[in-house]
């Protein structure tokens, strides 16, 4: 169980909520007790005194029909209160473990998170989330009830009929114990399979989905929606484990129930008999026990989708447990220093090799060095490190050896934030936020204007998206950015590096996809917008050459 330490760790936090939903929970099942119990007793007591007309007569009707209606209403009010409160705590709850895990991925990026695919980590950081929420609302709330429960209706016993107390004993304590572990054996591999061919079949799905031209193009679409038959096939194999074991569950404690109930008429009957108990009072403690059943019944389910949570809390320590690749100090121990509008670089040394990556390392003593304000171009054959050299710099990963400087500061001596705020990097892959145009450009700067924004999108050619400045900011970008082509993407890269007006440009292929017209205007504002500062450019082609200082051959 220690794989859920960290998650328990975090219930802290909204303990009192949970503990009112546990104490309404209680209050529903008092009240569900108290209502069948006392509804027994006012029906058998009434059958009794209307034997005689005497008895009739006096018995008083009111009270107990009072009881019965007060039960009524606190039970269907501790029902409603206990829902809302404890659904409520669990989203909070919910919420909180999001931006925790979150916050423990984050640093991953990008090393930590490379033998992760992405339809992978979006279901754990989704599904098995949403999976901790059985934890509290299935596990922790239905055992704690069972066991006030059954403590309870013993003791109510005890001060009516001592006799009853041995069947209720004798079959409730050994079922607290007994059911939540062998129900547990029962479903802890199928629940673990469950989650396992859920997340599975999730990137099966994601695959077959995204990758559904390709499949097509290439004839392979049958043979994939196959494999994905084949893990939903798999899944509901275990589903219907899980579902043979959960009816199991419902039949035994239906058995027990039975069985307890039977004895205990059986040894309440003959206190009856003897005159030592009144026959009401058998009623109350017949009808209270059927209902004590309801704080049994959800204990096998409970300890069904103990196997579930626990290998969904595992499937999250598998990537918050990593240590990142790259750390950075808490404070900034040096400053860059920024020479007019540009930072000079300084590499020595430097070698790198992919992790788990054979032969030869893709940087191997290489040496540059940038003055401030200086624009290089770099350019090489495909896989001679060109975009490693930019990640280094911008520290997605460490070196194996050499030193890198910005602004005569080491790297690993600046804060993030620093080294952020320090340079503008563009990839060579643009991602663009299911947003507006105005959200996926205040990325870059969140105090940009709306007249700064169209100002930029006027220079990078994006003023006519919509054919027209109205609305254009406020134009939807979809998932992935489906109304940009491949080169307006791009432009989008470079418009979000423009905004940040850093002393340190990066820019990975900044012209790649453009017709030559478009290629020659993009250009013509770079060599503007970048007059003073420093820039790295890593590029196959030519055009970008004109517009930097020195060309860097790898």
């Amino acid at each position: 169980m220690r794989e859920l330490l960290p998650f328990l760790k975090l219930y802290r936090h909204h303990s009192l909520q949970m503990g009112l939903g546990i104490i309404l929970a209680l209050v529903a099942l008092a009240a569900s007790v108290g209502l069948l119990a006392l509804s027994g007793w006012f029906i058998t007591a009434t059958a009794i005194a209307g034997l005689t007309l005497a008895t009739a007569q006096a018995f008083n009707f009111f009270t107990p029909g009072a009881g019965v209606r007060g039960f009524s209403i606190v039970r269907t009010a501790g029902r409603y209160f206990e829902r809302v409160v404890s659904h409520d705590a669990t989203f909070k709850l919910l919420a909180r473990l999001r931006v925790w895990f979150y916050g423990c991925v984050e640093p991953l990026a990008p090393a930590g998170l490379r033998r992760f695919r992405q339809a992978d980590l979006l279901n754990r950081m989704v599904a098995d989330i949403d999976a901790l929420d059985n934890l509290y609302l299935r596990l922790l709330t239905p055992l704690i009830c069972a066991i006030l429960g059954v403590v309870g209706l013993i003791v109510l016993a005890s001060l009516f009929s001592p006799a009853a107390v041995v069947p209720l004993a004798a079959v409730l304590l050994p079922a607290l114990l007994l059911l939540p572990v062998l129900f547990y054996r029962l479903g802890n591999r199928a629940g673990q399979a469950v989650t396992e061919a859920k997340g599975q079949l999730r990137t099966r799905l994601h695959d077959y989905v995204t990758g559904q031209a390709e499949l097509l193009i290439f004839g392979a679409e049958p043979t994939y929606r196959a494999a994905v038959e084949e893990e939903e096939a798999q899944l509901i194999r275990q589903q219907s484990i899980l579902a043979r074991v959960n009816g199991f569950a419902v039949a035994l404690v239906t058995v027990l129930a039975g069985l307890t109930l039977v004895w205990l008429l059986w040894v309440t009957a003959a206190e009856v008999s003897a005159g030592g108990l009144a026959g009401p009072i058998m009623a109350i403690l017949a009808l209270a026990t059927l209902a004590a059943f309801e704080a049994i019944m959800p204990l096998p389910g409970a300890f069904q989708v103990l196997g579930q949570v626990r290998r969904s809390a595992a499937r999250l320590n598998e990537v918050t447990r990593q240590t990142p690749m790259v750390s950075f100090p808490s404070d900034n121990q040096e400053s860059p220093v920024v020479d007019g509008k540009g930072v000079a670089v300084t590499v020595k040394g430097l070698s790198f090799r992919y992790p788990g990556m054979m032969g030869e390392s893709v940087l191997a003593g290489f040496d540059l060095s940038v003055r401030a304000g200086e624009r290089i171009a770099i350019t090489g054959h495909t896989g001679c490190g060109k975009s490693t050299l930019l990640q280094l710099l911008s520290r997605d990963w460490n070196p194996d050896a050499g030193t890198i400087a910005i602004g005569g500061c080491p790297i690993e001596r600046m804060s993030e934030s620093t080294l952020r705020n320090v340079m503008a990097v563009m990839p060579q892959r643009i991602h663009v936020f299911s947003a507006t145009l105005r959200d996926n450009l205040r990325i870059a700067s969140e105090q940009a204007s709306d007249e700064a924004l169209m100002k930029i999108l006027c220079q990078v050619g994006l003023d006519r998206l919509t054919g027209g400045e109205d609305g254009l900011l406020d134009l939807w970008l979809g998932q992935g950015g489906v109304p940009l082509s491949g080169g307006e993407q791009r432009r989008l890269g470079l418009a979000r590096v423009l905004l940040c007006d850093s002393p340190l440009l990066l820019l990975d292929e900044p012209t790649e996809g453009l017709d030559p017209d478009t290629e020659d205007r993009i250009l013509q504002v770079l060599n503007d917008a970048t007059h003073g500062k420093t820039l790295l450019m890593v590029t196959h082609r030519k055009a970008p050459l004109r517009v930097v200082d020195r060309i860097v051959a790898l």
